[in-house]
C-alpha cells in the first residue's frame, strides 16, 4: 500500500512539474522547454526552463508553430505568408481580391483592388508601363489605347485637343482676354499631358496585376504544412497530435 501511495505521489509531482513549464514547438519540429516572458507582434521572449536564472532568448513568431502554456492554453502560429506582391492590394487583402477577380472584368471594376506603386513585373506580363507612359507623352491617351483602354485614351486625347484649341483662340485674340485664354489653355494642356503619362503607366501596371491574379487562380496550388494540435481524452487529460495538412487550390 505504501508503495502505491509513493508511486502515485511521484506521478503527481511529475505531472505538476511538466505542467509548470511552457513548451515552444518550432516549425522545424524542435521543442523548447521554456518560461514565456513576453509575446509581442513579431517576437517571443523566453528563458530556458532548465536555467530560469540565465539569459533571455528571443525567437521570431514566424519560426513558431505552437506554444503550449503551463495553464493548458495554446497559441498557434501556423500562418502562411502571402507571396509575390503582398502590399500591392488596396484596402482589401490578397484572398479577398482573388475571390473577386474573374475573367472579362473591366478596368474600372478592378482598378481599386490594386496599388500600382507596388507592381512587380513577372514573366508573361502583357503590357509595358514604360511604353504606356512614353506613348502618352508623345500623344496624350495613346498609352491607354495600346493597353486596351480605348475610351480612356480618347478622353485624354480630346482633353488635349480642347486645351490646344483654347490656347490657339487666345493667341488669335491678342488682347488681355486672349492672353488669359492662352495661359489657361497652356496650363490645361500641361496638366492633361502629365496626367496622361502617369495614367498610362498606372493602367499598364494594374492590368498586369489583374492578369497575374487570373493566372494565379487558374493554376494548381499545392501546400503541405505541419499540423500540431491537442484533443481531450476521456480521462480529462490532453493528448498532443502532430501531422501534415494538405491543401489544394485551383
Amino acid at each position: 500500500m505504501k508503495k502505491i501511495i509513493c508511486l502515485l505521489s511521484a506521478v503527481l509531482l511529475c505531472t505538476v512539474f511538466v505542467q509548470a513549464q511552457d513548451l515552444i514547438t518550432k516549425k522545424n519540429g524542435e521543442d523548447i522547454k521554456a518560461k514565456i516572458l513576453e509575446v509581442n507582434q513579431t517576437e517571443v521572449k523566453y528563458k530556458k526552463f532548465d536555467n530560469l536564472d540565465g539569459p533571455v532568448f528571443t525567437i521570431s513568431k514566424s519560426e513558431i508553430l505552437i506554444i503550449r502554456y503551463e495553464n493548458g492554453t495554446n497559441d498557434v502560429f501556423n500562418t502562411v505568408p502571402n507571396n509575390n506582391y503582398d502590399g500591392a492590394y488596396g484596402t482589401q487583402g490578397r484572398e479577398d481580391v482573388l475571390a473577386q477577380v474573374v475573367p472579362g472584368m473591366r478596368y474600372r471594376d478592378y482598378k481599386s483592388f490594386y496599388k500600382a506603386s507596388d507592381y512587380v513585373r513577372q514573366p508573361g506580363d502583357e503590357y509595358s508601363p514604360a511604353v504606356g507612359g512614353l506613348c502618352s507623352w508623345i500623344v496624350p491617351g495613346l498609352g491607354q489605347v495600346l493597353c486596351g483602354e480605348v475610351g480612356r485614351g480618347i478622353g485624354f486625347f480630346c482633353g488635349a485637343v480642347g486645351a490646344s484649341v483654347l490656347m490657339g483662340v487666345g493667341l488669335g485674340v491678342g488682347d488681355l482676354t486672349g492672353a488669359i485664354l492662352s495661359l489657361a489653355g497652356s496650363a490645361a494642356l500641361l496638366a492633361i499631358d502629365i496626367s496622361a503619362i502617369v495614367d498610362g503607366v498606372k493602367v499598364a501596371k494594374v492590368k498586369n496585376m489583374y492578369m497575374q491574379d487570373l493566372r494565379r487562380k487558374s493554376s494548381l496550388d499545392i501546400k503541405l504544412s505541419p499540423y500540431v494540435s491537442t484533443f481531450a481524452m476521456s480521462s480529462g487529460s490532453y493528448h498532443p497530435v502532430a501531422g501534415l495538412s494538405l491543401s489544394l487550390s485551383f
